[in-house]
């Protein structure tokens, strides 16, 4: 089996493709790559993170997924406090062996956004896995 993946990013559900890519701009510090009015579909990025997101299932809105690594979660975790944003749950270190905190966007969509901790190995290995790859 091959090996040669090279990139791979989130496709979230808006409403608004535009209200989305200006929420990410001013909000989470991302940079809009390219916005299309038709079909409506934005790429964002910051950094190496590539994000896109479009209305072709807008009925969808609110229910998509994105986990992004970051250097240092706890410099995030301010920046965006201070920008008012949605926070769900806590901002912790997880037995899973990340320290992550969670926000929504416009649309409700979840963003998971973390660092792995130095001792993860260590934390993965007492904890209950089943299975882990190489």
């Amino acid at each position: 089996m091959s090996d040669n993946f090279l990139w791979g990013n989130p496709i979230l559900p808006v409403r608004s493709a535009a209200e989305t890519a200006k929420f990410f701009e001013e909000k989470l510090g991302f940079t809009i790559s390219v916005l299309w009015k038709n079909p409506s579909y934005c790429v964002v990025r910051r950094g190496d993170v590539v994000v896109e997101f479009g209305e072709g299932r807008k009925q969808h809105a609110g229910t998509g997924v994105c986990v992004i690594g970051v250097e240092d979660a706890d410099i995030v975790y301010e920046e965006w406090q201070a920008k008012g944003l949605e926070f769900v749950g806590d901002f912790a270190e997880r037995d899973y062996g990340s320290k992550d905190f969670r926000v929504r966007d416009n649309n409700g969509n979840m963003l998971i956004i973390g660092h792995a901790l130095k001792n993860q190995q260590e934390l993965l290995d007492k904890g209950n896995l089943v299975s882990q790859g190489q």
